[in-house]
Parts: C-alpha cells; structure tokens; sequence
C-alpha cells in the first residue's frame, strides 16, 4: 500500500537541492516554495513506517527548523 503525505519543509535558508535527498522505500518530490514558510514537498512511501522514516530525514537536513505534516492519504 503506497502512503502519499504533503508536508511542509520551514527553514529560511532550505535550498530546493538540499531537500532531494535519498529516501529508503520513499520517493519525493518538491512541489515549490511555500513563501514565508518553506517548501511544500510530496512524499510517496510504502508504508506508514517507511513515511515516517522520511520526515526524520528531512528533519536532520541542515538548516531544517521544522517539517509539519500537511495531509496523508492511504
């Protein structure tokens, strides 16, 4: 069952390159800028766990100060 999440990359200094990152069992792609904000990014995962895994990656790219989940659909 693919989990499909939008979420929301904060950090004024995020680059669109720092967030294509390699996500294991996940595959992302970044929408565009969410001025004022950050990026809103589109993640496809296998499962509820491997989406999970996904956000604390991107939580751990440098300049990152938050990563919100906006929506998840099975």
């Amino acid at each position: 069952m693919i989990v499909k999440s939008l979420i929301l990359i904060e950090g004024s200094s995020v680059t669109k390159a720092s967030l294509n990152i390699s996500l294991t069992n996940a595959l992302q792609v970044v929408i565009g800028r969410a001025p004022a904000m950050g990026w809103l990014v589109h993640v496809a995962a296998n499962s509820n766990a491997d989406l999970g895994k996904a956000l604390l990656k991107f939580a751990q790219v440098t300049n990152v100060t938050g990563v919100t989940t906006l929506l998840i659909r099975n």
